[in-house]
């Protein structure tokens, strides 16, 4: 069986989740449009199980704590 998840585009995934927050990809830096595309495909490694993945795909967009 194949796993629906490896099929859905990250990066429409993105683009809705930042919709459904409010965030107008239109009017963003580049950057902030990427970390929301990563969001997508950290939810879909979530959807599959992989909370390592999803941490790896998030963490160059981690805060930096002083």
């Amino acid at each position: 069986m194949s796993d629906l998840a490896e099929f859905i585009d990250h990066i429409a995934v993105g683009h809705e989740l930042a919709r459904k927050v409010g965030v107008n990809l239109d009017k963003v830096r580049p950057k902030t449009r990427r970390m929301w595309e990563a969001r997508g495909l950290a939810v879909i490694a979530l959807a599959r199980g992989d909370l390592d993945e999803a941490t790896k795909i998030m963490a160059p967009f981690a805060r930096k704590r002083r």
